[in-house]
């Protein structure tokens, strides 16, 4: 999948008067792509832009009436909330107007335009697709002993039959939890620039190197007292538990892997903690 891929919207409604994509085109990050007719916001704004003005000299009339005796301070303050309030109204005015500028979000690549020249628009109609194909996703599922062997960050390789040689990868993110097949999303990110690119939806192979990462440390899932969001165990000294908080990673139907907290060879309790608390005396049956 791209790095980045979305469907430009309209955010107000307006007739479209300019349309500067078509399918194919590549754009760079807030360049303007569509504009929406604003003639209706422009009268507006001249309207508002003359009372502001009538309203700055009826304050400048009653500033000096209120010196000379002839008002009331109160007038002087209606006509000053008058022009605040109109202000306020401006700037609502201007904002619709800058969405009547339609503009790319990032750079990339423009495909399935869906409007023409003169279609009135309203807020969300899809002009088109937006592709950042710059870099490219993988989606990976692993099965529950691949997805202890791999971490993020770790290197990978994709090749394809469209490819004469293949490029490096990482693994950018392994799921914590398993689907409903049992297996663990892991998402591959790697750049696509060059002379040879993948396109999104094309099928690639993606080679893990297992033994160049450590399995870490993984415990029964009944050793758990709360869930593994908010995991703690307790782990034995000497004749006693303590109870400690603790880091998980990948959770499966038996064990979950630990990321902090533990330290191999650590003997930890799996069965019985409802009736411990934190130093409680306990006995070990070998």
């Amino acid at each position: 999948t791209p790095s980045k891929e979305v469907k430009i919207a309209s955010e107000v409604q307006g007739k479209l008067i300019g349309l500067y994509i078509d399918n194919g085109d590549m754009i760079s990050a807030g360049q303007v792509i569509a504009s929406l007719d604003a003639s209706v916001y422009s009268v507006q704004l001249s309207s508002i832009e003359a009372s502001i003005a009538k309203a700055k000299l009826d304050l400048a009339r009653y500033t000096k009436l209120v010196e000379l005796g002839g008002a009331t301070p109160m007038q002087a303050e209606s006509v000053q909330l008058q022009i605040s309030s109109l202000l306020a109204e401006k700037k609502g005015v201007l904002e619709q107007m800058s969405h009547m500028q339609i503009r790319a979000p990032f750079s990339g690549k423009v495909e399935n335009v869906a409007v023409e020249l003169g279609s009135f628009v309203t807020y969300g109609t899809v002009l088109g697709q937006l592709i950042d194909n710059s870099s490219l996703k993988i989606n990976v599922f692993l099965s529950e002993q691949e997805a202890f062997k791999v971490e993020t960050g770790q290197p990978v390789t994709i090749s394809s039959v469209v490819l004469t040689e293949p490029k490096a990868g990482k693994i950018s993110m392994v799921s914590d939890k398993a689907d409903a097949s049992g297996k663990f999303l892991a998402e591959v990110s790697f750049s696509n620039t060059g002379k040879e690119k993948l396109k999104a939806g094309m099928l690639a192979d993606v080679s893990f190197t297992m033994d160049a990462v450590e399995t870490g440390l993984s415990i029964p899932v009944s050793a758990l007292v709360a869930s593994s969001k908010d995991a703690k165990v307790f782990v034995v000294k000497g004749n006693q538990v303590e109870q400690r908080s603790i880091k998980t990673g990948i959770v499966t139907a038996t064990k979950v892997k630990v990321l902090e907290g533990l330290k191999a060879g650590e003997q930890i309790v799996i069965s019985g903690q409802l009736n411990l608390e934190n130093g409680t005396a306990i006995s070990i049956n070998q």
